[in-house]
C-alpha cells in the first residue's frame, strides 16, 4: 500500500534555540531515552525507505517571534526549502508565527511563490490563539495561494503553552474561511473528542494521526476508540491523514512499525459489539495516502 507521511520534522542543533534544545533534553530524560538534538533530512529519507513511505511533508516551526534564534525567519525558510529542493518525494511547509504581521505575510507569499513551500505550519503553543481576528489576512492569503495549514494541537513540549493548542480556537477560523484547508495535528490529543467535533462540523477541516503511536505501542484500544469515533462522525476516512511526527516518537514505535500497525488496522470485536462499524481496506488506503495526495499535494 502506498504511504504518505503528512507530518515529519527535520532540524539541526544549529538552527533551533537553546530553550528548545533544553526541552528535548528534558523530554528525553523523562522518557529514559537519548535526546534527538539533530534530525537531518538523510535520516528521514532512510526511515522512509525502510518503512515503505513514498512521500513526506516536513513541517518547520517558527519559534523566533519571542526568543533568540540562530537563523532569521527567511534564513530558516530557505534552510528547509533548500534541503528538499532536489527531492521529488519530500516537500516542506513554511513555519510562521502570525504575530509577525505584515512581514510574516510577505514571507508566507515568498516561501510559497519563490521557495516552493507547499503549505503553512502554525504552532500556537508559542503563545497565541489561532482565532485572533488580526490573523485573518494570513488565512485569506492561504486561500488565495491555495495552500493548506497544519496547526499543532494538543500536547506540547516543555516551555510551550498547551492552553493555546485547544481545537475549539480553530473553529471560528474554519467557519469564517470555508475554502481554507485546515489540518489539525495529532487529532488534538488529549482533546480528540473536541477535535473530531470541530472537524465533523467544518468540512474544510481534516486531522492527522501523528503521535498516536505512543498509544498504539501501549494501549492500542485508545487508537481503536478514536478511529471508531472518527468514523461515526464522518471524519474517518475522508478527512484523516497518516502522520508520524518523525523522529519524535521513534522511541515508542518506529516509523516502520507505525506504518504496519495502521495499514493493517481493524477494530476489535468488543467495539463492534458496542455498535462501532468495522473499517475497510479502501478506507485505510484513504488515510495512508489518498487524502494527503488530495489535500496537501493537490492531486485529484
Amino acid at each position: 500500500m502506498k504511504v504518505i507521511d503528512a507530518h515529519t520534522h527535520t532540524w539541526s542543533r544549529d538552527i533551533i534555540s537553546e530553550r528548545d534544545l533544553e526541552s528535548r533534553r528534558i523530554a528525553a530524560e523523562r522518557l529514559g531515552v537519548e535526546p534527538v538534538l539533530d534530525s537531518p533530512i538523510d535520516t528521514l529519507r532512510q526511515a522512509m525507505t525502510t518503512s515503505g513511505v513514498e512521500s513526506a511533508v516536513v513541517l518547520p516551526v517558527d519559534s523566533g517571534f519571542d526568543q533568540k534564534m540562530p537563523l532569521s525567519l527567511t534564513e530558516k525558510t530557505d534552510w528547509h526549502a533548500n534541503e528538499v529542493r532536489d527531492d521529488a518525494n519530500i516537500i516542506s511547509f513554511v513555519g510562521l508565527d502570525p504575530r509577525r504581521g505584515e512581514a510574516g505575510l510577505k514571507e508566507l507569499e515568498r516561501a510559497v511563490k519563490e521557495k516552493g513551500c507547499r503549505g503553512w505550519k502554525m504552532y500556537p503553543p508559542n503563545g497565541f490563539y489561532p482565532d485572533e481576528k488580526e490573523f485573518d489576512p494570513y488565512y485569506k492569503l492561504c486561500v488565495d495561494l491555495d495552500i493548506p495549514i497544519t496547526i499543532h494541537q494538543g500536547f506540547t513540549p516543555r516551555h510551550k503553552h498547551v492552553k493555546y493548542a485547544r481545537p475549539v480556537y480553530v473553529d471560528r477560523v474554519a467557519a469564517d474561511f470555508p475554502d481554507l484547508k485546515i489540518v489539525l495535528a495529532h487529532v488534538g490529543y488529549p482533546w480528540q473528542d473536541e477535535t473530531l467535533m470541530i472537524a465533523s462540523k467544518n468540512p474544510n477541516v481534516s486531522v492527522d494521526i501523528s503521535g498516536w503511536q505512543v498509544f498504539a505501542s501501549t494501549v492500542p484500544l485508545k487508537v481503536y476508540l478514536m478511529i471508531g469515533d472518527a468514523k461515526t462522525l464522518k471524519v474517518f476516512p475522508n478527512r484523516m491523514m497518516f502522520g508520524s511526527d518523525f523522529p519524535l516518537f521513534e522511541y515508542a514505535m518506529t516509523l516502520k512499525k507505525w506504518v504496519e500497525f495502521f495499514s493493517r488496522l481493524q477494530l476489535p470485536s468488543e467495539l463492534l459489539e458496542q455498535g462501532y462499524k468495522q473499517v475497510r481496506e479502501d478506507e485505510i488506503e484513504r488515510v495512508m495516502w489518498k487524502n494527503a495526495a488530495r489535500i496537501i499535494f493537490g492531486e485529484t
